[in-house]
């Protein structure tokens, strides 16, 4: 009775919820923090962008940590980095990356 409670076998059930945490949850997040990273380290002049909290707007200066964003003719919005949710890829941004990028919906659209 003493081995038991000390061996391996109270032990697995821990293990394997570690193990599935692991993998059903900690690696998916990150490889979609690695994916929002490379995202935002991409913005330049010109590319439109949707925040977190659903405002749409055409990226205008890049800073270090924020993103200012012209939302209306005329008005500027500063925005934290992080807070980018969506990057829309152009037609020519395509041509020139060598790496391929998934179209957007409205893009399947008009290819229609």
């Amino acid at each position: 009775m003493g081995e038991d409670f000390f061996g391996l076998g109270n032990a697995a059930p821990i293990i394997l919820m570690v193990i599935l945490f692991y993998v059903l949850l900690y690696r998916p997040q990150k490889k979609q923090q690695e994916r929002q990273q490379d995202m935002v380290s991409k913005l330049k002049r010109g590319t439109k962008v949707v925040t977190r909290g659903g405002i749409f707007g055409r990226v205008d200066l890049v800073k270090e940590t924020t993103v200012m964003l012209e939302v209306a003719e005329g008005v500027v919005i500063e925005v934290a980095k992080p807070m980018i949710a969506t990057a829309f890829v152009t037609e020519e941004e395509l041509k020139e990356s060598s790496e391929p990028v998934q179209s957007t919906t409205e893009e399947a659209k008009d290819k229609e």
